[in-house]
């Protein structure tokens, strides 16, 4: 699979080397973009939140178009 925004943007075939979690278009490392979110859970009384935060991949229109309102924090 090559990546989707490469063959739009200048025809090259650039291998894919992830899947965006929004649309599943193939991304190459220079158009994927990486996304950790806290994801809760319900759970009574307690921590409603696992350890470890997800990861999600998207291409850039993705990235845009589900990115929470406000200020966004960086990912580290």
């Amino acid at each position: 699979m090559n990546c989707y925004d490469c063959h739009t943007a200048d025809g090259a075939g650039t291998p894919a080397v992830a899947v965006c979690h929004g649309c599943n278009s193939g991304l190459c490392p220079a158009h994927l973009r990486v996304t950790r979110p806290e994801l809760h859970r319900p759970n009574g009384v307690g921590v409603s939140h696992g350890p470890v935060r997800a990861r999600r991949l998207w291409c850039a229109t993705c990235h845009a178009a589900f990115a929470p309102v406000g200020p966004v924090a960086p990912v580290s």
